[in-house]
């Protein structure tokens, strides 16, 4: 079966590449810059995804060996994970924020930000059970069958605002951190598109962690500032790394704003009857304690992230019992 590209704005294609879990799908960018060729995001290094990114190039054709630029929106595997088979091939220039690159470089040293005597810690006074759960299993899960190693040093970090001229056109970007610290959209302001990573994507709710290597304590903060940030710039067509293209982004914006809000409220209520730990809040708004040790992990993490910003936005207070953090509403 053929690769899958679409033309969704002149000289920018869509390309599915697939992924081994779920989502099933990453889309990722090439642009047409017309003397030069970008690509946003890589997905997955799999021998199905990159022999489907250049049968995708094909059609166009070029090849990998062509392009010139390669930004990676963030470091997430399905997003960066192909970065270093393109760079071998190509020689393109390879972007990365630097809160990006330290995170792959973490795992790729010490494992997953789950395997240090520090986060072991941090598990415990969260309330992770880790008898139950034995976080020495999490390294394989985390990096994936060869899908993260090896990353290439980028030539340059991305820093907010930078302008990336390449070719007749210009590419902008806009820090977004919130799903990762080092986050970062494309913007093509002349054309009003928005390439936007995990940032903004039209189903799917991206997921905010607070986890023991994160650069921010408040990660939920940083998204919701992010996505009141987006807001800003004039943008009529959007193009996320999941799910169908679409025009509105404000309204997206706010949707998920608000989804934060009501997920608040929710954990909020919880700890109103009694103060529990950030597990204890997750099982409740999540459940089932039976799910994969990665899942049951994202959760209690992003109610963590949610119970760290009530308590700094002055909605809750923590203490520590027993050698565990408690949350409770004021």
């Amino acid at each position: 079966m053929p690769a899958k590209i679409t033309e969704v704005h002149p000289g920018i294609y869509e390309i599915f590449l697939p992924l081994p879990m779920r989502p099933t799908i990453i889309n990722v960018y090439l642009i047409d810059c017309h003397g030069a060729w970008a690509l946003v995001d890589t997905g997955m290094n799999t021998p199905d995804s990159v022999a489907t990114l250049d049968d995708a190039l094909k059609q166009v054709g070029i090849k990998i060996e062509d392009l010139d630029l390669l930004i990676g929106t963030h470091h997430h595997v399905d997003h960066f994970g192909t970065s270093a088979v393109i760079k071998k091939r190509s020689n393109a220039t390879t972007l990365l924020h630097q809160f990006e690159m330290e995170r792959v470089t973490r795992m790729l040293t010490m494992g997953p930000p789950t395997a240090s005597p520090e986060a072991k810690e941090f598990f415990i006074t969260h309330g992770f059970p880790i008898e139950q759960y034995p976080l020495e299993g999490m390294r394989p899960m985390w990096i994936g069958t060869g899908a993260y190693s090896p990353v290439p040093q980028p030539d340059k970090y991305l820093a907010d605002g930078d302008v990336i001229p390449i070719g007749d056109r210009q590419l902008e970007i806009i820090w977004t951190p919130g799903h990762a610290p080092g986050h970062c959209v494309v913007y093509l302001r002349e054309e009003k598109v928005l390439i936007v990573g995990d940032h903004l994507l039209p189903k799917i709710t991206p997921h905010v962690g607070l986890y023991p290597s994160s650069p921010s304590l408040n990660p939920l903060g940083d998204f919701l500032n992010s996505q009141i940030k987006v807001q800003r710039f004039d943008v009529q067509l959007v193009l996320p790394a999941h799910g169908g293209v679409y025009h509105d982004h404000r309204y997206r914006a706010n949707q998920l704003i608000e989804h934060h809000r009501y997920r608040e409220a929710e954990m909020l209520d919880i700890v109103k009857r009694q103060p529990k730990c950030a597990f204890e809040v997750a099982m409740e708004v999540f459940g089932d304690e039976e799910r994969p040790i990665f899942h049951v992990m994202a959760a209690t993490f992003e109610t963590l992230a949610h119970l760290e910003y009530a308590v700094i936005e002055g909605r809750a207070r923590k203490r520590e019992r027993d050698g565990r953090t408690l949350y409770q509403t004021l």
